[in-house]
């Protein structure tokens, strides 16, 4: 590789994973209980890539799926059910785990007995298990593999040295670059909306139809950084902001197939990320953490 290969090359590679690497070494590296976050949302991103796959090749004989919208359309989807699946799933661990602290605390007390270093860790683990520690790191973990899939192939491929490549529609930009900018986009796009899947689901669980009243969740106002509210109807509200920012995002991407299109869509992409990230700041950002007990329905 020459000199100008390898700039490119590792140019467009701190870009694409920079944020990957730093959230993970960071935030998630440290704890224990993170990494297993991290591992297991990044195994849901391939399980929603496993589900698209499959609804491409059972339909695309029968339907004849031959345009870029067929394949966006199953894989936003996919991607949203592994969300909310893998938030689900994270709400029966949580538990499990506070059922199980909860007894050890109630032996405790009946038998007088001291706090022992096991306590200890289990009040630690109880902490640690919180939205926001939690959201971030399976967004580093499902944006993180997100990132690897799209863009760490064709790095990979540029290690070989046959050329530069470039596409019709950015003639003048190395598509490694528009690629590692897409990578570097979409992960935060992924932790957010993550971030989202969590608050949304938490209300879906705490509010059922019907029942559960504000004054149980604190401050029943609509204020800035509180704007979608502690009900049923601000959890959906949050998990249909996500399915329909992943759609605009993803529809973006759809003038790389035009001469010129990256003009675009490297455009649209990150105002996408914009006004999600003011949504969350401005919708949730104050209330994201709910109060403790919050896995238990109301009624």
């Amino acid at each position: 590789m020459t000199l100008d290969s390898l700039a490119l090359f590792w140019g467009s590679a701190f870009v694409g994973l920079a944020p990957l690497i730093c959230f993970f070494f960071q935030i998630t590296f440290p704890k224990s209980q993170l990494i297993i976050i991290f591992v297991t949302a990044a195994f849901f991103y391939l399980l929603s890539c496993l589900g698209a796959s499959i609804f491409w090749y059972i339909m695309d004989p029968l339907l004849g799926l031959d345009n870029a919208w067929t394949a966006l359309v199953p894989g936003v989807l996919a991607q949203f059910l592994a969300r909310c699946g893998f938030v689900g799933l994270y709400h029966r661990v949580e538990k499990v785990i506070e059922v199980s602290i909860e007894r050890s605390e109630a032996e405790n007390r009946e038998n007088s007995r001291p706090q022992s270093t096991a306590d200890v860790s289990a009040a630690k683990l109880k902490l640690e298990l919180n939205d926001v520690a939690s959201g971030v790191a399976a967004g580093t973990g499902f944006g993180g593999m997100h990132c690897l899939m799209m863009f760490g192939s064709l790095l990979a491929s540029e290690t070989a040295d046959m050329g530069v490549l470039y596409q019709p529609s950015c003639p003048y930009l190395p598509s490694l670059v528009v690629s590692s900018v897409n990578s570097f986009v979409f992960f935060f796009l992924d932790l957010f909306w993550m971030l989202f899947t969590f608050f949304g689901m938490r209300r879906r669980l705490i509010f059922p139809r019907g029942g559960g009243m504000l004054r149980d969740m604190g401050n029943n106002g609509r204020y800035f950084g509180g704007y979608y509210g502690n009900t049923r109807s601000g959890g959906n509200s949050a998990l249909l902001t996500v399915i329909i920012s992943h759609f605009a995002a993803a529809g973006f991407t759809t003038f790389n197939l035009f001469q010129y299109g990256c003009v675009f869509s490297m455009s649209l992409v990150p105002v996408v990320l914009v006004v999600v990230a003011y949504l969350y700041w401005s919708g949730i950002s104050k209330i994201y953490n709910p109060l403790p007990n919050s896995n238990v329905r109301l009624s």
